[in-house]
């Protein structure tokens, strides 16, 4: 195997067919660094940081800067093989505080490497044989188009930005063409008594709903395991677990049922399938999602997905959004 000789990054930014809408934020097209790892052979790795202000805190340029400066002094000159590649994200995370994104990036885009030259695919190489996995459709906070339920039979909805959620999601129910599945994300904005008087308004007209996502402030362990003993249905967090430490005090409060393993939060695929491990022995169920990112970052996305529970609907939608054909670049 190779030795890394140069890290290249590159911004990518393209515009999304529909308005992307949540309770955190509003957004118009994909904003994202692109990482290239560059072996002494020649070959080739990619990886993707989105910019989330929002939730991760990483910029394009905090990101550039991050993989050029720290995680490239990490990186330049280590020989990438199955084995190290294994353990390149703990060498990054020593590397610096934070910046999840961007060692998700350089960790993936040396994952890259190796699995191509190993005429692997990614989840391959992460332990998996699975060829495909499913996902759900993300709706905007502020949308109730039914043709979007005619199309997935897992509807993610947006919830927290409008008064009157609660008789949205019904529309939704009512346009479906076909049984639909409702995961509910509110991105920290309710608080308890609007997350149980949405869920038992949802139950009375027929709604069948998988798990509500993240109802209060990612800081509030203890709101969130009061809030679990009272609803009638799953809950699942993603904004309150980043890391392993997250993870420990979540599963000491019982705080959840499920959680949501991102690889801009968590920090690569490798840290992803520990999380999804120490997850499952404290009988939790995992999803993976992405953030709103290319499908060079969701595809890292679905590998891992393909790994940890190759069974389960996934939240994998995000390159659905963007238009590739329109992209205005640069690339790398």
């Amino acid at each position: 195997m190779a030795r890394i000789v140069e890290v290249a990054v590159a911004p990518l930014l393209r515009p999304l067919h529909t308005p992307f809408v949540t309770a955190l934020r509003t957004t118009t097209r994909v904003e994202s660094l692109i990482v290239r790892l560059t072996g002494e052979d020649g070959g080739c790795g990619y990886g993707e940081a989105p910019q989330v202000w929002r939730v991760t805190g990483e910029s394009i340029a905090g990101a550039s800067a991050c993989v050029l400066g720290p995680l490239a002094d990490a990186l330049l000159g280590v020989e990438l093989n199955p084995t190290s590649v294994g353990t390149l994200h703990l060498r990054l995370e020593e590397s610096v505080a934070g910046n999840g994104g961007a060692r998700a990036a350089c960790e993936v885009a040396a994952i890259d490497i190796v699995a191509r030259s190993a005429n692997l695919s990614t989840s391959q190489l992460l332990g998996s044989e699975a060829t495909s996995v499913r996902t759900d459709l993300t709706v905007s906070a502020t949308s109730s188009d039914p043709m979007q339920a005619s199309h997935f039979q897992h509807l993610k909805v947006k919830v927290g930005l409008e008064p009157d959620d609660v008789n949205r999601l019904i529309r939704i129910h009512r346009a479906a063409t076909s049984p639909v599945r409702f995961r509910i994300d509110a991105n920290q904005m309710w608080d308890s008594a609007s997350a149980l008087a949405s869920v038992a308004t949802w139950y009375d007209a027929g709604l069948d709903i998988e798990f509500i996502e993240q109802p209060l402030p990612r800081w509030d362990i203890d709101g969130h395991a009061a809030l679990r003993e009272s609803l009638p249905v799953p809950l699942m967090l993603d904004e309150s677990v980043f890391d392993r430490h997250d993870l420990a005090r979540i599963i000491d409060a019982g705080a959840t049922d499920l959680i949501n393993i991102k690889l801009a939060k968590c920090g690569g695929a490798f840290a992803g399938l520990e999380l999804a491990r120490l997850a499952h022995e404290a009988n939790l169920d995992v999803m993976v999602g992405s953030m709103l990112e290319s499908e060079i970052g969701v595809a890292a996305a679905a590998a891992l997905a393909a790994a940890v529970a190759p069974d389960t609907v996934h939240d994998l939608d995000a390159a659905w959004w963007s238009t590739p054909e329109d992209a205005s670049g640069p690339y790398i």
